[in-house]
């Protein structure tokens, strides 16, 4: 039998009594786990490469847990009909995150909130391409954690592999196992995601909200739909059991910078990312709170339902006059409905352009959060691309 405390981790493993040409396509597992009170929760569970698969499985609730597996391919006796027992016992340590578990909406629609009730103040990092081999393991990534932890910043913007700023697979958006898929998008590198969980899972540990963005909005016409929803399936399996925050896309409706994607590009986007978040919100068993980073002006316009998101999320622009735009954002925000955390997830990097320096990072912050925002998240180009004198 497993044990593990609450809101912490617990990972179950299987292996496949079968081969499979392409197990990643081919077959799919989940774990229904039945807590103490009866409720049951479907877990996905992830291909971890060769014929290994894999669940996470976190709960706030004490006591005796049961699972059973289930396998697209009954036949399969390693992955199916498998039967055990988890013991969840009161967390004891003295990490807020983890003593107070993962964030909802608060009651007021306003706010964020643990689960257990307890306030959550959105303060975040922009680390766009923070799981890049630029920003090495354990060392650089533990250092720059442990200062973002001193400065009292709660939450970690990162993209899932798929960035901005560079076309799809070049090299500077490996890490150390290479990328996360493989050309043509018919499969993924399961070592890629290997590096991504030390990197998650040091962040939690330490205390740091993790804000995973799936994509950047052009894979939507690089992958398509198909694969961004397979994209997220397994980003659902690996962290979804972490306290974390789903961003569906960043800037999701734009063309690539260097190419133009045609007329109807945007509202096909929104469209694709639109079905990519429905498919989220049904597949998540814990309802992580779900979100969109924009082009302009805020989440609400980057899909055609809104009641797939959960916070809105803006980008107000990169110079002086940003801090007068935020204003006027949050406010027309905060009027509409229905209502929803408003949150600043992108404006004026510091240094951008020789510009925006810390006066002015203040200044929008403060501007932000007294005009009835959520959250507030500072970013500075350096920092979000991991650039280095080495690899800039």
């Amino acid at each position: 039998m497993y044990q593990v405390s609450q809101n912490c981790i617990a990972e179950i493993a299987f292996e496949s009594g079968r081969a499979y040409r392409d197990p990643f396509n081919e077959v799919t597992v989940e774990v229904v786990f039945t807590d103490p009170e009866g409720e049951e929760r479907v877990v996905p569970g992830f291909w971890s490469g060769e014929s290994a698969w894999r669940v996470r499985y976190a709960s706030p609730k004490v006591g005796l847990h049961r699972y059973r597996s289930v396998c697209s391919d009954a036949s399969n006796a390693g992955l199916h009909g498998r039967e055990g027992r988890l013991e969840v016992t009161e967390y004891e340590g003295t990490k807020g995150l983890l003593r107070h578990g993962r964030l909802g909406v608060a009651a007021d629609r306003r706010h964020l909130e643990h689960i257990d009730g307890t306030p959550f103040f959105w303060l975040g990092d922009t680390w766009w391409f923070g799981l890049v081999k630029r920003l090495t393991w354990p060392g650089d990534f533990q250092r720059l954690t442990a200062d973002r932890v001193g400065k009292g910043f709660s939450v970690i913007q990162i993209v899932a592999g798929l960035y901005p700023d560079v076309y799809q697979f070049d090299p500077r958006g490996a890490n150390e196992a290479g990328f996360p898929w493989t050309e043509g998008y018919a499969g993924i590198n399961p070592a890629y995601f290997d590096m991504m969980d030390l990197r998650i899972g040091w962040l939690v540990r330490s205390g740091l909200v993790p804000c995973i963005v799936g994509a950047w909005g052009f894979y939507m016409k690089f992958a398509g739909v198909e694969a961004m929803k397979k994209h997220w399936r397994n980003l659902v399996a690996r962290y979804g059991a972490y306290p974390v925050v789903w961003c569906v896309a960043g800037e999701a409706d734009m063309h690539f910078y260097v190419e133009h994607f045609g007329p109807d590009y945007s509202a096909e986007a929104r469209q694709g990312w639109t079905e990519v978040a429905r498919h989220l919100r049904s597949i998540d068993p814990y309802h992580n709170p779900i979100t969109v980073h924009p082009t302009h002006p805020d989440s609400r316009a980057m899909v055609t339902d809104e009641a797939v998101l959960d916070l809105d999320m803006l980008q107000t622009g990169h110079s002086y006059t940003a801090a007068e735009n935020t204003v006027r954002q949050v406010i027309a925000c905060l009027a509409k409905e229905p209502p929803m955390p408003v949150l600043i997830g992108e404006v004026m990097y510091e240094g951008i352009m020789g510009t925006c320096w810390h006066d002015m990072q203040r200044f929008c912050f403060w501007t932000s959060m007294l005009s009835g925002s959520a959250g507030h998240t500072y970013g500075a180009n350096g920092i979000w691309q991991m650039s280095t004198p080495e690899e800039p």
